[in-house]
């Protein structure tokens, strides 16, 4: 009986010291323990379908940019094929072809009385479904199940993906499927992968934010051949989806990639989350535009050259490799670690959001579900309570509205420290011959 609570008498450890420690052993086999992953996952799914119905039935839907989108998908049912001519209240349609046709899609098949509901409930299945790919990501990349907890956290991602009805939740599922398919790392998956990547980019232009990191590891697990191939697949999808608007001529063509793929775009300093701490003036001028791309390219090469390739011999022996052999890959599975996949992808969009013109509050989607593993990964060497104050830091910004001076500022030394601490923590350089041993890369090396 002892063993129960130690109960020894008078003066002997409380009869509820065992109790307590034993709960506690529970729940953190239950947070870190990977043969529970899918249980922990699970449970959360469960919790997520039941919150999300609550906010649909509770909270008002907000009307934004959904009567906008069916608007543009009018003029698109009643024949016009010129881009620049597909209008709504909130202006022209500025989104890929294939936004269009999912909204088209949802015009045509839900009750034309009321789209709104039966839309939100659609989107809830975005929503879970993009929690389930997340959470194999997070799976596949060695992460603790306790990492998806924050993801239920969020009442911004939730207004986004359940009151809002923006096509970035479209965007995102599509690119989350198509990490999910390259962590299988076969040739075929390389391809689907590709495909479904292009598809994500036919939804919104974000996506271009994860094409240098798609590109290196294109370069390292398929080298020089499977990377022109995969390239080619984005591109042949990226021509044929806007066919309507693309081979009747070359003014509808220019009209569609000048809407769609507009890089001149100006944004309303009004609705800025990122850049309210400067003045309007400097936030549309071209020196601050040319100054952010800049910065973002320097950023960008960096870590490509210096971080990327964690391997002995670093950037140098993988171009070495891939240059001598353009059909076989230059890095092998077994080379890189589980989660160099999605740190690299998840680190390039960072990188794009961090020097972005301007976030809209609807952005934070763009990157919310990346940020667990990416603090995780940059902070595993150092206090874990520096992730967890950038991580509440980053959720107060996005929840506050109108954006200010300081939640600007505090957005953007939080997106600077997440950052830092993926450039000294997370990318490994793996040990040849000794699994699981690993050093800091410091810089690309011949060896």
């Amino acid at each position: 009986m002892a063993p129960v609570g130690q109960m020894k008498g008078p003066g002997g450890p409380e009869p509820t010291h065992g109790l307590v420690n034993w709960c506690l052993d529970i729940c953190k086999q239950l947070l870190f323990d990977r043969k529970y992953f899918w249980l922990v996952a699970g449970l959360l799914l469960v919790a997520e379908a039941l919150l999300g119905n609550l906010i649909i039935w509770r909270i008002p839907y907000t009307k934004i940019d959904w009567p906008a989108y069916m608007q543009q998908v009018d003029g698109f049912l009643a024949g016009e094929r010129d881009y620049s001519k597909l209008e709504g209240d909130t202006g022209p349609l500025v989104y890929p072809a294939l936004h269009l046709y999912i909204y088209t899609a949802l015009h045509e098949l839900l009750p034309s009385a009321d789209r709104v509901r039966p839309a939100q409930y659609i989107f809830l299945g975005v929503y879970l479904t993009t929690f389930i790919l997340i959470a194999y990501i997070y799976r596949r990349a060695g992460a603790p199940q306790i990492l998806l907890i924050p993801l239920m956290l969020s009442k911004r991602t939730h207004s986004i993906y359940l009151l809002r009805l923006f096509n970035d939740p479209w965007a995102m599922l599509l690119l989350y499927m198509s990490v999910a398919l390259f962590l299988k790392n076969g040739k075929l998956a390389w391809r689907a992968g590709c495909a479904v990547f292009s598809l994500a980019l036919g939804v919104k232009m974000n996506i271009l934010l994860f094409v240098p990191g798609l590109l290196v590891l294109l370069f390292q697990y398929r080298g020089i051949k499977g990377t022109i191939e995969g390239v080619l697949i984005v591109v042949v999808i990226q021509t044929v989806l806007p066919a309507p608007f693309f081979f009747s001529n070359a003014h509808l063509a220019k009209a569609y990639f000048t809407s769609a793929f507009d890089f001149s775009r100006q944004f309303l300093y009004e609705w800025t989350v990122n850049w309210r701490f400067v003045s309007e003036r400097t936030f549309h001028s071209k020196q601050v535009a040319t100054g952010l791309l800049i910065g973002h390219m320097t950023v960008l090469v960096a870590f490509a050259w210096y971080r990327w390739s964690p391997i002995p011999g670093g950037t140098i022996k993988i171009l070495q490799r891939g240059l001598s052999r353009p059909s076989q890959a230059p890095a092998q599975a077994k080379d890189l670690p589980p989660h160099h996949i999605p740190l690299v992808l998840f680190t390039s969009n960072l990188i794009g959001i961090t020097f972005a013109r301007s976030l809209h509050y609807q952005f934070y989607s763009w990157y919310f579900h990346q940020l667990p593993l990416l603090l995780f990964l940059g902070f595993r060497c150092g206090p874990k309570a520096i992730a967890v104050v950038i991580w509440v830091l980053t959720e107060f910004v996005w929840s506050k509205s109108p954006a200010t001076p300081g939640t600007s500022m505090t957005l953007l030394v939080a997106h600077w420290l997440t950052l830092f601490g993926l450039w000294l923590n997370a990318f490994q350089e793996t040990v040849s011959g000794q699994p699981g041993t690993t050093t800091p890369v410091t810089g690309p090396r011949s060896s």
